[in-house]
């Protein structure tokens, strides 16, 4: 059986959580589909990396980001999305690629 969603969020970084939160807050069924792991961006990004952007900055969802900096490290990044994906409940898929999208007519 087929599941119809009124949105297919592509990608489960940041702004796909955030957009994934204001389907969520809207009432409308969507999926998020990452292709890896969760934030997988923010992942690969080197161990040691701290953000240019503050983390009020990376905020989603009215989430505080608090950071034991001014500007978060990328350990700190991970932990917050993953709090935020299970604090929303965000019906996210991982390891789910999307090869191809397909209109269909009504």
């Amino acid at each position: 059986m087929e599941t119809i969603y009124d949105i297919i969020i592509i990608g489960g970084g940041p702004i796909g959580l955030a957009c994934g939160i204001k389907a969520k807050e809207a009432g409308l069924s969507y999926i998020i589909l990452e292709k890896g792991c969760l934030v997988n961006s923010l992942y690969n990004y080197p161990q040691n990396m701290t953000f240019f952007s503050t983390s009020e900055k990376l905020e989603i969802g009215g989430v505080p980001f608090v950071s034991n900096s001014p500007k978060p490290t990328r350990a700190e990044a991970l932990e917050y999305y993953r709090r935020v994906t299970l604090k929303f409940i965000l019906n996210v898929h991982l390891f789910e690629q999307v090869l191809s999208i397909n209109k269909l007519n009504n």
